[in-house]
């Protein structure tokens, strides 16, 4: 999947994350991403690259991803790339099973309906959520795409 520059972070787990750190980028859509400290740390970098991105030629703006990439990857702890498992994955990977599923869905059908328990508070357990490395591929698309946008947004 991803490498990372020396061989001490290699052992960095890249699936599996149930606590994404401040080196992590939280892919996807949303305030709760673009919150995140690794989100904004960041877009910090991003920013310090901006200019030799805008001054790049077309043929060179990949490398200019590709070196945020490579600073990202080479913090301590290593920065990583992260996207959420969907349902499928983590049933494939045994982190949950058809029945954990089931019982889930039926507790927020309950929660649903009465949305309290039997001593007057609000029902609401919190889901586990499993996070997994996109790979180089992804991040230096990411890396483009907060290149490219007006305010860095990542």
């Amino acid at each position: 999947m991803s490498q990372y520059p020396n061989s001490q972070q290699s052992n960095y787990p890249l699936t599996n994350i149930l606590n994404p750190g401040e080196n992590d980028i939280l892919c996807g859509r949303g305030g709760g991403t673009n919150a995140h400290s690794g989100n904004i740390k960041f877009r910090k970098l991003v920013a310090a690259h901006k200019l030799r991105y805008l001054a790049a030629s077309k043929s060179d703006k990949p490398n200019v991803a590709r070196d945020v990439v490579k600073e990202w990857r080479g913090m301590n702890p290593p920065g990583r790339f992260l996207a959420k498992m969907d349902v499928k994955m983590m049933i494939s990977l045994n982190l949950i099973t058809v029945e954990e599923i089931k019982e889930e869905a039926a507790q927020d059908a309950a929660a649903a309906s009465s949305g309290v328990d039997g001593n007057g508070v609000t029902k609401k357990k919190k889901k586990k959520v499993y996070w997994y490395d996109v790979g180089d591929k992804k991040a230096r698309e990411k890396a483009s795409q907060c290149l490219r946008e007006r305010n860095g947004a990542a």
